[in-house]
């Protein structure tokens, strides 16, 4: 499927679950278990957990999410259900999220390789670093390791990605036991 199909079903799916003017998230949920021919009861942390998954509800997270999954150019993901981050692990990609969103200048969902600069500089103050300036080199290295579908963008959840493993490598424990 070509970005653009996917970007019209997102479309469609946003149009279709938000018409009451907000996002209704349990028909959503039911919905998709109806095509999976399951019934199934629908908690409250479930819908916690698929909230993660599609973001602010935003008609930008539908896109992004089409693209992830009906892309061919994208590996379709496993959706089980997930491990919950430990606390560490939560603040970290929260302030990464905040970082991502100042540098996502359209907020289309994702950064250009001419925003990664700036997303470098301010992560680095993050952590104390405050003079750090990427080289051309520091910026194409970082695309490599972050930009996982190819695309030449980042997209937030491959920035998040880039976070949990750098947390993975650095030995903190980023699961809740």
């Amino acid at each position: 499927m070509q970005r653009e199909q996917a970007v019209q079903i997102a479309g469609q799916l946003y149009n279709y679950y938000t018409k009451k003017g907000s996002l209704d998230i349990q028909t959503m949920m039911s919905n998709n278990y109806k095509m999976m021919g399951k019934q199934y009861q629908i908690q409250q942390e479930d819908i916690e957990e698929y909230k993660q998954v599609i973001g602010s509800g935003q008609k930008k997270d539908f896109e992004q999410l089409c693209i992830r999954y009906f892309c061919n150019t994208i590996q379709i993901v496993n959706l089980q259900k997930k491990q919950k981050y430990s606390k560490i692990a939560n603040d970290r990609l929260e302030i990464a999220r905040k970082i991502f969103r100042k540098f996502d200048a359209d907020n289309s969902g994702s950064i250009t390789s001419d925003e990664v600069r700036g997303l470098l500089i301010e992560t680095y103050k993050q952590v104390g670093i405050n003079n750090y300036q990427p080289t051309d080199e520091d910026l194409k290295e970082w695309m490599n390791m972050t930009d996982t579908n190819g695309d030449g963008l980042i997209s937030i959840e491959e920035f998040e990605d880039l976070v949990i493993r750098s947390l993975q490598s650095s030995g903190i424990e980023i699961y809740q036991k």
